[in-house]
């Protein structure tokens, strides 16, 4: 039997400390108190009154079930309904350690699990009931499955994959994007003989039969008049149609940047531009912006420093940089109802890869850089514990 890694397990809990004061202090944002918490209030299991709702205003009901089982579980108190996506996020920190322990080593594994853990983004959105939790988790999850398969391919590996894409995209659309990453990485000579049979397309089908519910219900949905209603308000409810709506061709946007530097990317913008960035998540905090260097500086320095037998390296790299890439080329369109044209938050996921692989490089980063670049990733992740912290408490 394995020993816990005594470091981990200190990251777990001081982690757990936060996000729990964190859970107990602030108050309810938009998304919790608008969507989440009151969908999860319509969703009853009682004869005669059977309610599974499948989908919420904008996106799946999943996050909404989450919330529904963690009230269930622990009551009704903000840190009650939040206390599931407290655990999540832990559950999610293991996950990135487990990943990147197998490729890089323990103390890479520890530094991608402290910078998983106490980001300015995670700690914000990890003690919230809303979709980012579930949805980075599921994410996670696929990831490290496929990051197995990729170590010692089997079949197995590729079903599990799939089969978290398909409940992550009940948390948030764009999670099927993890579906082009994964076969341009089966495309690596290493692996390509496994385009040649059936096991890569059925765990396609996989995914595609655990989203065909709400497939279903979208080829039916009258995008122009379907409606949902719960906390006391009828809204439209968007459909694939109404998300597409928010591609307004190709161009350049900054707001996939922001997420890696929110207070730097705006003054920039203005200064550059002359004109403002609207922050339609202005609720939730990026990450900051030397913390934004070390996690982007990470994926860049792994394009040009590659190391050898590090099957997981293309993977990740096709992860960042495709979905970072792909929302930075979209311009901003002009969808109905109360949906976002564009959010700085759609490139979440980029902080699974971009924290592994900042692990492997403060890893091994030596000689008269290794305490500077140690001290200072240090200092930006005590940072953005102390802004986390205080923010209740900033008014």
């Amino acid at each position: 039997m394995k020993r816990v890694d005594a470091v981990l397990l200190a990251i777990l809990v001081v982690a757990l400390l936060i996000r729990l004061l964190v859970a107990a202090t602030v108050p309810y944002v938009h998304d919790e108190e608008n969507t989440h918490i009151p969908l999860s209030k319509t969703i009853s299991l009682a004869p005669g009154s059977l309610n599974l709702p499948l989908r919420g205003e904008n996106h799946g009901a999943l996050p909404a079930y989450v919330v529904k089982i963690s009230g269930t579980l622990f009551g009704t108190s903000p840190l009650g309904l939040r206390a599931l996506h407290v655990l999540l996020g832990l559950v999610t920190v293991v996950l990135i350690y487990r990943l990147t322990s197998r490729w890089y080593g323990p103390v890479a594994a520890r530094w991608a699990a402290a910078l998983m853990a106490f980001n300015d983004y995670s700690l914000s959105v990890s003690a919230r009931a809303t979709a980012h939790v579930p949805h980075l988790f599921l994410v996670t999850a696929a990831v490290y499955a496929f990051s197995r398969f990729l170590d010692a391919p089997r079949a197995a590996w590729l079903y599990l994959a799939g089969l978290a894409v398909g409940l992550a995209f009940y948390c948030k659309e764009h999670s099927a994007l993890l579906l082009p990453v994964f076969f341009v990485t089966l495309l690596l000579p290493r692996y390509r003989q496994w385009l040649r049979g059936p096991h890569a397309y059925l765990a396609g089908a996989v995914f595609v039969l655990v989203i065909a519910p709400d497939l279903a219900w979208n080829f039916q949905a009258d995008a122009e008049r379907v409606r949902v209603t719960y906390s006391g308000e009828e809204v439209g409810q968007a459909t694939y149609s109404a998300h597409l709506q928010r591609v307004g061709g190709l161009g350049f946007s900054p707001y996939p940047a922001m997420f890696y530097g929110k207070s730097a990317i705006l003054p920039l913008h203005r200064l550059v531009t002359g004109t403002a960035l609207t922050d339609p998540t202005a609720e939730y905090q990026s990450v900051n912006p030397v913390l934004g260097v070390v996690l982007l500086g990470s994926v860049l320095l792994t394009v040009f420093r590659p190391a050898e037998r590090e099957h997981v390296r293309p993977f990740l790299l096709v992860m960042a940089l495709g979905i970072f890439g792909f929302f930075t080329l979209i311009e901003a369109g002009d969808p109905p109802y109360r949906l976002d044209p564009v959010s700085w938050v759609w490139v979440e996921a980029t902080l699974i890869p971009a924290v592994v692989l900042a692990g492997a490089r403060l890893a091994r980063a030596g000689g008269r850089w290794r305490s500077a670049v140690w001290a200072v990733s240090a200092l930006a992740l005590l940072y953005a514990v102390d802004t986390v912290v205080w923010m209740p408490w900033a008014d």
